[in-house]
This record gives C-alpha cells, sequence and structure tokens, in this order.
C-alpha cells in the first residue's frame, strides 16, 4: 500500500491531461480543496455584503417613499437574485472565468476541454450554487467535491466545467547532471530512446524521491531501475546506486536529445537559406 501511494504522489495525478479534438494535449491543474475553500469565503463574503447593503437601501427606500408590500417583495427578490445569480455569473463572463476570490488564490473556471465558460454554463454554476452552497451551509458542495477525482461540485458537473489552478509557484529550471562517479560510464554507454512513461515516472520521481518514506523510495527506484536497463547497454557498474543511474540516464538522455534538436535546427536554418538563395543563383 506504501508503495503504491509513493507511486501516486511521483507520477502526477494531480493533473488532468486531456487531448482536445485538434490534438492538443492540456495539462489542466484542479485546484486545490482548500483554495476554492479560500476563493469560496471571499466570494461569500462579498455576495452577503451585497445583500446586507440591498436589503438596507431597499428599507431606507420603502420608508422614505412608502413603498407597498408588493413593491418592497420585488425589490427583495431583484437584490437576492442579483446578488446570487447576478454577480457571479458577470464576475466569471468579465472576468474571464475568475472572480475576487478567485484572483487572490490564483484559480479559474474553464470548460472541460480548457475553453472560457458560457453564459449558460455560469448561470446553471449559480443557480446550482443556491442548492448546494447557500440551502445547505456547502455540505452537498463539500461531499460532491470530495467523490469526484476533479474536485468539481453538482454545478460543475451539469455545467461541463472545472476550477483549474492558474496561478503556481515558479519553479527553478534545474539542468539534470551525471553523478561524478557515472560519468565515464554514461560517456561511453548506449542510452535508448526510453518510453515516454517511463521518462515522466523517472523524472517526477527524483525531485520528489527525498519526501517518500525511505521503504517506498527504495522500492520505487528498483522498480525503475528494472524498467531501465532494458534501454541501456551496457548496465551500470556492480554496486551502483539506483537513483544514481536514474539521474544519468535522465542527465545523459537529455544532454543527446539536445545536441540531436540543435543540429536539426541548424540543419533546417541551412536549408531554408539554400531556398532562400535558389532563385538568384546564376
Amino acid at each position: 500500500m506504501a508503495t503504491s501511494g509513493a507511486a501516486a504522489a511521483v507520477s502526477g495525478t494531480d493533473r488532468d491531461a486531456l487531448i482536445t479534438g485538434d490534438a492538443v494535449l492540456l495539462d489542466l491543474r484542479p485546484a486545490s480543496f482548500a483554495a476554492r475553500m479560500l476563493s469560496g469565503a471571499i466570494d461569500g463574503a462579498i455576495t452577503l455584503a451585497l445583500l446586507v447593503a440591498g436589503f438596507v437601501a431597499v428599507a431606507v427606500l420603502a420608508v422614505r417613499q412608502d413603498l407597498d408590500e408588493g413593491l418592497i417583495a420585488a425589490a427583495v427578490v431583484l437584490v437576492s437574485v442579483g446578488a446570487y445569480v447576478g454577480l457571479p455569473v458577470l464576475s466569471e463572463l468579465l472576468l474571464q472565468g475568475r472572480s475576487v476570490g478567485r484572483i487572490a488564490v490564483g484559480t479559474r473556471v474553464v470548460r472541460l476541454d480548457g475553453g472560457p465558460v458560457h453564459v449558460r454554463q455560469s448561470l446553471l454554476r449559480a443557480l446550482m450554487a443556491m442548492l448546494e452552497i447557500w440551502s445547505t451551509a456547502g455540505a452537498l458542495a463539500l461531499t460532491c467535491a470530495v467523490i469526484d477525482r476533479r474536485g468539481r461540485r453538482i454545478g460543475d458537473l451539469l455545467a461541463g466545467t472545472m476550477v483549474i489552478q492558474e496561478r503556481m509557484r515558479a519553479l527553478e529550471p534545474r539542468r539534470p547532471e551525471v553523478p561524478g562517479a557515472l560519468r565515464d560510464w554514461a560517456d561511453g554507454a548506449d542510452v535508448g530512446r526510453l518510453p515516454l512513461p517511463l521518462l515522466q515516472d523517472i523524472r517526477s520521481f527524483l525531485p520528489r524521491a527525498e519526501a517518500i518514506h525511505p521503504q517506498s523510495r527504495r522500492q520505487l527506484a528498483r522498480d525503475l531501475l528494472s524498467r531501465t536497463l532494458p534501454h541501456v547497454a551496457p548496465a551500470p557498474p556492480p554496486g551502483t546506486d539506483p537513483e544514481e543511474f536514474l539521474a544519468a540516464v535522465l542527465a545523459e538522455r537529455s544532454r543527446r536529445d539536445e545536441i540531436r534538436l540543435r543540429r536539426a535546427q541548424e540543419r533546417q536554418r541551412e536549408l531554408s537559406a539554400e531556398v532562400r538563395a535558389v532563385p538568384f543563383s546564376s
């Protein structure tokens, strides 16, 4: 169980990959539960403030203008609809899926294909929020968000939307380096092209290895080692640490891919220069 949990932690399960109809791979990161709770609290406070201000304005106007009960009831309904429905719909449409709370925590509402939400979707989310958030103090929305793997509430499920984490902490790019003990081996090793899933697993594992339970870390490293050895010749020296071997393979493979791409770009520039020169050659 510990091993499978560690594997899930390093395999990027918090990301939701999607291939659109145009064969574009989208890497959507669903917003965390804490971020959604914080943004919801901020937006809820703004909604309540708008409600109170609207009700006070209606009461003052009713006293000064001596309005009848029908007009007062209509004004109360108008204020309620504006606060519960109008405000979130206008915010999502004008701010491209954001609200004041979402701007503060760096999240945004998008369609499942990554595009901006439509009026119908925003309206459906706002109407369902009156039931699952305001009517049940958030209990219904919380239950649905816990069950759904993307953390969506009922309004998101019906509207075909999700809340994604748009603003994240920038990570400093780190160039992989071959460990010193394996540099001679890496220079002469035949490091074939690794399968993409294996390459992604290695890249996910190495930066997070120190945060994994030691036993799970060793088992996961050995598993990646056994999956990588068929693509490498000769085998590393006896007694090589699995993590150092994985780091060496990743670094060497990245270095060779970079050289190959650089040569391809240079060749492309040479061909482009020759094509431009042909009409003017003698």
